[in-house]
C-alpha cells in the first residue's frame, strides 16, 4: 500500500488519515485539560499557603509588639515598685561556680507576695507601641 493508498482508503465512510486525527486531537484536548486541572489546583493551594503566610507575619509583628511592650524599662520599674524590689546589694552578689554552695546553705525563701492595690495602668499603657494593623486585635496587657 501506498501513502496516497493510505491518504485515500476509507473505513465505514470515514479516510484512515481522518480517524487518526481526530484521535490525536481528543487524546491533545484531554492532555490539555486534564494539565490546566492539576496547575489550577496547584495555584489554589499556592494560595492558600502565601495566606498562611501572611497571617504568620501578622501575628510576628503583634508579638513582637507584645514583646516590646512587656520590656518598657517603666512598666518594668512600675511592676517592681508595686512589688516591693530593691536593686540587689553588692555583698549579695556571686559567681557562678558559688551558686551550688549558696543554694546549699540558703533555706527555700518564702514566696514573694504581689500587692494588693491596683497598678496604674494608663501610665503603663502610656508606652504602648503604636504600630499595630487595623484589621488585628491589640496585644493584651499583662500587669
Amino acid at each position: 500500500m501506498s501513502v496516497s493508498g493510505l491518504f485515500n482508503r476509507r473505513v465505514r465512510g470515514f479516510r484512515v488519515v481522518e480517524v487518526v486525527g481526530m484521535g490525536l486531537l481528543l487524546t491533545l484536548v484531554t492532555g490539555v485539560y486534564l494539565a490546566k486541572t492539576v496547575a489550577s489546583g496547584e495555584r489554589n493551594e499556592i494560595a492558600q499557603i502565601e495566606q498562611r503566610i501572611e497571617d504568620e507575619k501578622t501575628r510576628k509583628r503583634l508579638l513582637e509588639a507584645e514583646v516590646a511592650f512587656l520590656e518598657q524599662p517603666r512598666r518594668i520599674e512600675a511592676l517592681a515598685v508595686a512589688m516591693g524590689l530593691r536593686p540587689i546589694a553588692a555583698d549579695h552578689e556571686t559567681t557562678e561556680d558559688a551558686l551550688v554552695d549558696v543554694a546549699r546553705h540558703h533555706a527555700v525563701a518564702a514566696p514573694i507576695e504581689l500587692p494588693a492595690g491596683p497598678v496604674d495602668a494608663a501610665a503603663l499603657a502610656a508606652d504602648a507601641p503604636e504600630a499595630t494593623p487595623d484589621d488585628a486585635p491589640a496585644p493584651e496587657v499583662h500587669p
